[in-house]
């Protein structure tokens, strides 16, 4: 019997999201690096009258799975819009997190931020592209919690060296570990990405959730009993 850990790191990876989201919106590089500069009365006059609120905003959400929902609960108490994107419409799920099933097109086309909660698979590999980018609003952002290979680099690279978008916030980046030659750690773009190192997951609590999870399966097992998230 195989079984995952499905479930454990949902809050933490939500809370990356909304924070990745926050981030971006409140221009989070651009004003720790006018702190460095001595330019924050600069940029703080240049701020009045952009920096918007995330109840003005819409939050697209491409697919709705465990971390998309939690990630919409969250959104919820900011007052932001919630719309969704997937294969499958859950109409019970959009009543629970608020969120509303559009075409991905559609999402493209009004989202402020378009967050990813793919998995990675040959569907979805570099499923942003130079074609899915085109179709986002210029001022909208890009977010991703889920995989690097969901992102084509090279398409992100041209639209954040053009201002094709405003930015992105990113956990992930393909391939791992990423290296210094990465396109994406150009230095030209470095005020419009907001960056983790993958560790979205990784709190004290998901871990500890990870090994009694485990642990309990283990010994469901010994005992002749069904073991939770079994995949085979």
């Amino acid at each position: 019997t195989v079984c995952n850990n499905k479930g454990i790191n949902n809050t933490a990876v939500a809370e990356a999201a909304v924070l990745l989201i926050l981030a971006c919106l409140k221009n989070i590089n651009t004003g720790r690096n006018a702190m460095y500069d001595g330019r924050q009365i600069e940029v703080k006059t240049a701020s009045f009258g952009v920096v918007r609120e995330l109840s003005q905003c819409t939050v697209g959400l491409v697919g709705f799975g465990d971390i998309a929902r939690e990630t919409a609960r969250l959104l919820n108490a900011f007052g932001a819009k919630v719309v969704y994107s997937n294969r499958t419409r859950y109409i019970d799920a959009e009543k629970t997190y608020n969120a509303k099933f559009v075409s991905l097109d559609e999402l493209l086309e009004i989202s402020d931020f378009v967050s990813l909660h793919l998995a990675a698979c040959n569907d979805t590999k570099e499923i942003v592209n130079a074609d899915f980018i085109s179709k986002m609003k210029r001022d909208a952002y890009l977010i991703n919690t889920s995989r690097g290979d969901l992102v084509d680099n090279k398409a992100l690279y041209e639209a954040l060296i053009t201002n094709r978008i405003a930015g992105a916030g990113l956990d992930v980046i393909s391939p791992e570990p990423v290296s210094a030659d990465n396109i994406l750690l150009d230095e030209r773009i470095k005020d419009k990405l907001v960056l983790m190192p993958h560790i979205a997951g990784i709190t004290n609590l998901t871990v500890r959730k990870i090994y009694v999870n485990s642990y309990e399966n283990i010994l469901k097992m010994i005992n002749g009993e069904k073991p939770k998230n079994i995949v085979n």
